[in-house]
């Protein structure tokens, strides 16, 4: 009898065990499961963020009277201006305007864009001047969309010294979504355009570009950049090599790696 019992006490002890393991390991994978989920979905309707005392978002109703199509021909705006934002600083009036190219709706009735433009333009004796502009496309071998990531860009005065600093981001699609498309981060300042392009990948490593002028900007605006990094890691957006910000401490140009 002794004996008996003492045999059903071990088949308890190794059952509640292998319970507990396996729980464990489920527990494990639901983790990973969800580190690996997008934390904020990016829209198309998502507004750039901006400094109310120097910038303002513009209605679709002023879009179509300020940017009548005379003054669109005028521009080379070839497509419909799906958002558009007004700052005033010590330069004068400008304006700030994002355009794209619907090319197609998907299976899950999603709207899917082939080309994207930006336009800074002044303001001036009634007349509006083209300050820069900026064109991209997607690749067709693999890019499905691409878009404005408005979530990560901003208007605002950064490094305080009366000139607008304009930080926009956008970025595309692969066929594995987020995790093999591209980043693009455009800093304007001082009359001045800085890039940083990033290529997302789980197979062939990553590859962050950074030009050697984002090292000349202020303290403020690069700290401002990395913030804005970091959170595309934490959302899921971006997945940059993982000694990226000591690269980027040592004025690295170029980062590659898993």
């Amino acid at each position: 009898m002794n004996k008996f019992l003492f045999f059903i006490v071990i088949i308890t002890l190794f059952s509640c065990g292998k319970q507990a393991k396996d729980s464990n390991n489920n527990t494990d994978q639901k983790v990973t499961k969800e580190d690996s989920t997008i934390k904020v979905e990016l829209n198309r309707s998502d507004s750039i963020s901006y400094d109310p005392q120097i910038a303002r978002k513009l209605s679709n109703k002023e879009i179509t009277s300020t940017f009548t199509k005379r003054v669109r021909r005028q521009l080379d705006i070839e497509y419909p201006i799906h958002q558009a934002y007004s700052y005033k600083d010590d330069s004068g009036e400008n304006y700030l305007l994002l355009s794209e190219r619907f090319k197609e709706t998907d299976e899950k009735n999603d709207s899917l864009y082939d080309q994207i433009k930006v336009l800074n333009v002044s303001y001036k004796s009634k007349k509006f001047k083209k300050r820069s502009a900026l064109k991209d496309d997607i690749d067709k071998d693999w890019e499905s969309s691409i878009g404005f990531w408005n979530t990560y860009s901003e208007i605002s005065d950064i490094d305080k010294d009366g000139l607008a600093d304009l930080i926009l981001v956008y970025g595309t699609m692969g066929q594995d979504g987020y995790t093999d498309g591209r980043v693009k981060i455009i800093i304007y300042h001082n009359k001045r355009r800085v890039t940083i392009r990033h290529q997302n990948s789980d197979y062939d490593g990553r590859l962050t570009k950074i030009s050697q002028k984002f090292y000349g900007l202020p303290q403020q605006i690069q700290q401002a950049v990395k913030e804005k990094m970091r959170l595309m890691m934490k959302n899921k957006h971006a997945i940059f090599y993982k000694d990226w910000e000591a690269k980027m401490e040592n004025y690295s140009t170029s980062i590659d790696g898993l």
